[in-house]
């Protein structure tokens, strides 16, 4: 634009009729008239956005992921082994093989105190008694294995000293949970006949068999960790491939409670005051981008929600939330957080839907925005801790032995409830587990 004016004044200087420079000059006029706002649009620059400050969970745009699958090799796994009714312990090799193979590369491990690579399809040697020697479980040793940028398995019988997985257990809070990532378990009760080892006080060695009678099938688990989406969709490629008849149960422990993202990607705007949409800073699909009519006056929108909880969700109360605010101006290139806030959110039940949820966002600009800045408004809408509860199937497959034996089940799990709750009470803990993320701007 500019270059075109210099050779309009440039033709001025170079006509030396006077006619001829007052058609020109009329010219000139004329034309600078017309594109004069296009000159200072040219001028105006479009507000850049600092990164926003926190850790947004990553959208996958692709289920591709290598695989990691532990066996455990220890000699109590080996019961598993030895009936064939209803098996699905002796399908896992290959259902897993093929499952995992069509998301990316696979590799197979055997562990007990020690991790050992399996060549080759070696890994099929898990359906025989044989290759069950290890002595130790030490599943720690396999969590400072697994790669956090893989989908890693661990197939074992959850049987460890209460120390051991309380080791466990702070590796997982600190590898995974503390990164946004996610924790899940499948429980399957599968036939049985064999050595179950380290039983109460006295850590008894026990023979159990569970003959072919459904109730009296033994429990073994697979341990899954990795990226909350690939998780996600491994629970739900597994329950439609696994075919057999037993009893299956899932637990996900993840930071994200629903089967969808659920932030402005996904949510539809309904009814706005004092508000307008504004998408000229161009920000990720999660983020709105609002303006303000009247920064002195109250604001809000809404929009309707439908909770849709994955495979293996913890059931939760919606009927009373928590919710975190936090609220960022930019202060230069930077965004500095503000103490006040007059945010609140509404979560009302659309009775004539089921889990359809009606979310109001109110908040008074002047108490809590800074004022000619671009703002930045994170809500996290959460369970109340109390009302976030595992699963009944974990209580159900759980059982205490005292001292003398005398009330062990072979077809349920040591201190399961106890195991799981800790793996609960760490998620909570690093990284409360939300229903939704709520993230917008203001723009001033």
């Amino acid at each position: 634009m500019k270059n075109f004016l210099l050779i309009i004044c440039a033709s001025l200087r170079l006509q030396e009729h006077k006619s001829i420079r007052l058609k020109v000059l009329l010219l000139f006029s004329s034309l600078y008239l017309l594109i004069s706002p296009l000159i200072s649009g040219c001028g105006t620059q479009v507000q850049t956005v600092p990164p926003l400050p926190g850790t947004l969970p990553a959208v996958l745009t692709s289920e591709t992921v290598d695989t990691d699958i532990y066996f455990d090799a220890t000699v109590s796994m080996r019961g598993f082994t030895t009936l064939a009714a209803d098996n699905v312990y002796l399908t896992l090799p290959d259902l897993l093989g093929d499952l995992c193979g069509s998301l990316g590369d696979v590799k197979f491990y055997s562990f007990g105190e020690q991790v050992h690579t399996l060549d080759g399809r070696s890994y099929r040697q898990f359906t025989t008694p044989a290759v069950y020697t290890e002595a130790i479980t030490a599943v720690a040793n396999v969590i400072d294995r697994t790669d956090t940028n893989h989908l890693s398995i661990i197939i074992t019988d959850l049987f460890e000293s209460e120390s051991d997985w309380s080791n466990v257990t702070q590796k997982l809070r600190e590898k995974f949970f503390a990164n946004h990532l996610a924790v899940a378990v499948i429980g399957i009760r599968n036939s049985f006949n064999g050595e179950i080892f380290d039983v109460g006080l006295n850590a008894a060695k026990l023979t159990y068999n569970s003959f072919d009678s459904p109730e009296r099938y033994r429990p073994f688990y697979l341990l899954i960790t990795g990226r909350d989406d690939i998780v996600k969709n491994f629970l739900r490629k597994f329950n439609e491939r696994q075919s057999l008849p037993n009893d299956t149960a899932y637990l996900l422990l993840s930071e994200s409670l629903t089967e969808k993202v659920s932030d402005f990607s996904s949510f539809e705007l309904g009814e706005v005051e004092n508000f307008y949409s504004d998408d000229t800073l161009g920000l990720e699909a999660g983020v709105k981008e609002f303006g303000l009519d009247n920064f002195n006056e109250a604001a809000s929108f809404m929009f309707s929600w439908k909770y849709e909880p994955p495979l293996g969700a913890c059931p939760i109360d919606l009927s009373d939330v928590d919710t975190a605010i936090e609220i960022f101006s930019v202060d230069g290139e930077e965004w500095t957080p503000l103490d006040k806030n007059d945010v609140h959110v509404s979560l009302l039940k659309d009775d004539r839907q089921a889990e359809i949820f009606l979310i109001k966002v109110t908040l008074t600009p002047e108490k809590s925005l800074a004022e000619d800045k671009l703002n930045f408004v994170r809500i996290k809408v959460m369970p109340k801790e109390q009302s976030y509860r595992l699963p009944q199937w974990v209580e159900a497959w759980s059982v205490t032995v005292d001292g003398a034996n005398q009330k062990f089940d072979g077809s349920k799990t040591v201190n399961l409830n106890r195991v799981l709750n800790s793996l609960k009470d760490s998620i909570v803990a690093a990284a409360r587990p939300a229903l939704m993320q709520i993230n917008f701007v203001v723009t001033p």
